[in-house]
């Protein structure tokens, strides 16, 4: 069995991955051939075409290609979620509800588009879509060598999913709880990215990395996350906000925090600094 595995359905660092018979044979970022970090907005068409010829492959040998992200139920409850937290920007719950594969049908059109420059014929070879937090969580357990172990996936979102909690066992992945958007911790830390004067999805190693040296008692952020009973909610009138809330530049670029950040911490949002 020969599967390639995509990445890049939300909009950076695009890879792929060769498995043949249950083995990685291959694996590269895109950006390692196109030099553009983090190749946003990109498909990983070098880095696919890289992995077959390293194995010695063509396009007809896959029998899978594999897709992390998936289409969204009805009754899945992250569009409802998301719905009922973004009443504030209306356009965004009308979304979710009526129309909440939009990103799913853009993502599959523009990866299928790829496959079939790249010579694949999707009439043979099986395309399969995956669930994008479930797909993190199978990198971390198939991959550990444990055969029972508890697992957690946390990043910005997948398709509405934030965090994902579960089991493996026997080689199996199970889902036990999901946080859904906009309650997000790795949206907050891309959000305070963001109003330090770094770029989202690019610099949150920098302030992980600057984090030991800070004071904590020069700033209180325990208000923007509330926990209560078995979840938290993130205070969406300060970070990962949409729509009318956001702070915007001069350039009118919007940001993923609103303007009663800058207005608790004290402080404009950084920018401009030179190194020092």
């Amino acid at each position: 069995m020969k599967i390639l595995g995509l990445s890049g359905a939300v909009g950076h660092d695009p890879s792929s991955a060769l498995l043949v018979d249950g083995r990685v044979v291959a694996c590269a970022e895109e950006e390692r051939f196109n030099r553009v970090k983090h190749a946003k907005d990109m498909q990983p068409a070098l880095s696919a075409r890289w992995c077959l010829e390293t194995a010695g492959l063509s396009p007809r040998d896959v029998d899978v290609v594999a897709y992390p992200f998936a289409r969204v139920g009805f009754a899945d409850p992250g569009r409802w979620h998301y719905a009922r937290r973004h009443l504030y920007t209306p356009d965004r719950s009308v979304k979710a509800i009526f129309n909440p594969n939009r990103r799913y049908r853009k993502n599959v059109r523009n990866v299928t588009a790829m496959l079939e420059e790249l010579g694949f014929d999707l009439a043979r070879t099986e395309f399969v879509t995956i669930e994008h937090h479930l797909s993190h969580a199978s990198s971390a357990y198939h991959l550990s060598g444990f055969d029972e172990a508890a697992v957690l996936s946390i990043d910005g979102v997948g398709e509405y999913a934030t965090t994902w909690l579960g089991e493996g066992r026997g080689g199996r992945l199970s889902r036990v709880k999901e946080f859904y958007a906009p309650d997000s911790l790795g949206g907050f830390y891309g959000a305070m990215t963001e109003y330090l004067g770094f770029e989202m999805l690019d610099g949150e190693f920098k302030v992980m990395g600057m984090a030991p040296y800070g004071d904590p008692s020069k700033a209180d952020l325990s208000s923007l996350v509330h926990f209560g009973g078995e979840g938290f909610e993130l205070d969406t009138r300060y970070v990962n906000c949409l729509g009318v809330r956001r702070w915007h530049d001069e350039d009118g670029r919007g940001r993923f925090f609103s303007s009663k950040l800058p207005d608790l911490l004290g402080a404009p949002p950084r920018k401009g600094d030179e190194i020092d």
